[in-house]
Formats: structure tokens, sequence, C-alpha cells
């Protein structure tokens, strides 16, 4: 093994004059098997090429899997997962498509095939591997993004968290710190907790550490995602979302709010909705006659971020199928009018408190066909 450095070569981001140039640095340590520091949206990466196991095993060394801290293979994009864990559930598809890129390790299990991990060296791929099972994640653009792309072979990286009360949030004392070659510093980062560390399996998942995704919104990205669209998101799709959660949790013998740890997730959202917008006040009334609440509502766009992670998407009216179909075709297989004869539900905006009431009995009917045909 390379005799440590007594100190790691430290690089100010905020006082660097050029952007590239620090990632070049970087990538150059990395390639001639250093281990660094870099910034990333967890708070800190300690970074080492997958090429170089002398440098992997220096990672190794301080992490602690047993705390939920793993050595973690970084990916440039979701689609990348079956390359080194070829035998994904269709549950770990799940949380890949609505985790990456950001601050959740998956770690996965790597069955009978062990996919690129094959063509690491043996102590490289000894380090990552842990109970047969490997953690990877996607980090966002940014610092940590442009050196995974520049750099010759694939990059591993373990959180860090620098003693933000330390005069040198970069002391050498620390032993994570003291077999560091370079460090990017990009500043105090106080409120970051470094990723949430999910272990997925074929069905099951649980959480081994919680990082700055919260276990709600992991319970989230692991459901199943219902997602009713209309125009503004603040009278037939609201009501609709409310009325599925009624009628769903009653078949499935839970309360509303106990959905999600049932694994469906409810949500609604409109084509040209403004966010933040309050629901219609005789959606409100109509719908609080039937054991649902709209008074919390905020009415969300239907983005195509939240358009693609959804599994099913029930459109209110041929409209606004035609607009979701024109702004992400390759969703076409999930989406479909709610009305089982694909009849457009009208919007009671501005209407009687007696035309949102056959809005909402129209609705009911058409959840009602939609559940029996799902067989819940």
């Amino acid at each position: 093994m390379p005799e440590l450095p007594a100190r790691p070569e430290r690089i100010d981001l905020a006082q660097a004059d050029d952007f590239r140039d620090v990632v070049h640095r970087a990538v150059a340590c990395l390639a001639g098997g250093g281990v660094v520091g870099l910034p990333s949206d967890s708070g800190y990466a300690l970074a080492a090429c997958a090429l170089h196991p002398e440098a992997v095993a220096r990672l190794r060394v301080v992490a602690s899997p047993e705390r939920g801290e793993f050595v973690t293979l970084l990916l440039r994009n979701a689609n990348a997962a079956h390359d080194w864990a070829p035998h994904l559930s269709n549950l770990a598809k799940r949380f890949a498509g609505r985790a990456w890129p950001g601050p959740v390790a998956l770690v996965l299990p790597l069955a009978d095939s062990i996919g690129l991990l094959a063509r690491l060296p043996d102590s490289s791929c000894a380090a990552l591997v842990d109970a047969d099972a490997i953690a990877l994640r996607v980090p966002p653009e940014g610092l940590l993004r442009e050196v995974l792309r520049l750099t010759p072979g694939p990059i591993v990286a373990l959180d860090f968290h620098p003693d933000s009360e330390d005069k040198d949030a970069w002391n050498t004392s620390r032993p994570e710190v003291a077999m560091l070659d370079m460090v990017v510093d990009g500043g105090k980062k106080d409120q970051t907790r470094g990723s949430t560390t999910v272990w997925v399996g074929d069905d099951r998942w649980h959480i081994l550490r919680v990082g700055e995704v919260s276990e709600s919104e992991i319970a989230i990205m692991a459901g199943t995602i219902w997602l009713f669209v209309c125009t503004g998101n603040t009278c037939r799709s609201p009501m609709a979302e409310a009325l599925c959660k009624v009628m769903l949790a009653k078949r499935l013998g839970c309360a509303p709010e106990a959905l999600v740890e049932r694994g469906y997730v409810v949500m609604s959202a409109g084509v040209s909705a403004s966010d933040g917008m309050p629901a219609a006040a005789n959606a409100i009334d109509v719908i609080s006659t039937r054991g649902g609440s709209l008074k919390k509502h905020a009415s969300r766009r239907a983005t195509d971020s939240l358009i693609r992670k959804a599994d099913l998407i029930l459109a209110l009216s041929s409209e606004h199928l035609d607009v979701l179909l024109d702004h992400a075709p390759d969703v076409v297989e999930k989406v479909q009018l709610l009305h089982p004869q694909g009849y457009d539900i009208d919007d009671p905006i501005g209407s009687s408190r007696a035309t949102y009431l056959e809005t909402a009995r129209e609705i009911e009917e058409s959840i009602a066909h939609l559940l029996d045909r799902l067989g819940i």
C-alpha cells in the first residue's frame, strides 16, 4: 500500500477559479489510486476508484454496515443498476426509478449473478459485497456526478460528515480524514444527514439507516401510485383522490391514513394547475359528507416526473388523456380514462352544490368499477 499523506491536499471550492479544473484534479487523484473527499447531496462523499483495491480498502476500514453505512457503488443512471445487480426485483426497479438520482442507497441482493462486479479486482469486489448484497446509488447533477462521468472506472463512495464544531472541519485526527489524499471543501453542511439506506428484496424492504430522505418518503417510493388527473386540480381530481382513499381503505379494512403502509399511494394533479391552490368550496363540502377531507388540499401540476413515477394514471376526461400522452407518450400503457365506458366526467367548477353531488356520485361509481376490476 502506498504511504498515506500526512495531510490531504485541500481545495476550497468557493475560491477555485475554474470548476472544471477542480473536477479534473479530483479525477486525476482517483485515477492514480487516491481517495478524495467530495461535496455531495448527502453532505460529503469519500470516493475511490473501484479499479484500485488499496483505495477501496481504505473506505472499507472506516465503513460500518451494522449502522447502515456501506461502501456504495455510484451509478450514472438508474438503468445501470441491472449491470451490477442483474436480478432486480420489480420492487427494486420501482425504488430505483423514484429514488434516483438522490440521497438514497439501495442495498440489493446479488442472488446467483454478480454482473459487472466480476470484472473488478477481487479485493474491491469483496469490499463492496456485504452479506451477498451490494449498495448502489445515483448522485444528482453536481461535482460528484461530473467526477463520476470522467473517471476511468467505477467510483465507490462512503458518506462522511466533517465536524462542523471544530475550527478545522477536516481535522486529520479523524481516521476518515487522515486516510484522504485530497479534499474538495464545499463549505459547512450542518443540516445534511447522509444517504438513507434501504434494503430491497423481491417483495419486501426495510430501512437500514434514515438519512436525508425520511421513512414516510421511502414508504411512498415503495408503494403503488395511483394518480388522478384533471385540469386545475381543485375540483374533479382532488374529489377522485379523496373518494378513492375512502373506498380503497374500506375494502382493505384500514383507515385512509394507513393506505401507504398497505402499499398504496393515492394522489391527484392537474395538467394546467397552479401549485398550492385550495379545493373548491363545494368540493370540500361534498367530500366531507362521504367521509373524506379536502380541507388541507393544495393543487399540484402534473409534471413529467410525477407522471412517470405513477403506476396508474386516471384521467377525468379525454382532453386530459390527450395532454398526458402528448407530454409523455411513453406512459401510454398506464394511462386510462376513469369512467369505465370512456365518457368524460364534466367539470363542476362554478356550479351548484347539486352538480358537485352528481359529479361525486359519478366518480364513486367509476372508482367502484375500477376496484372491482383490479380485484380489490
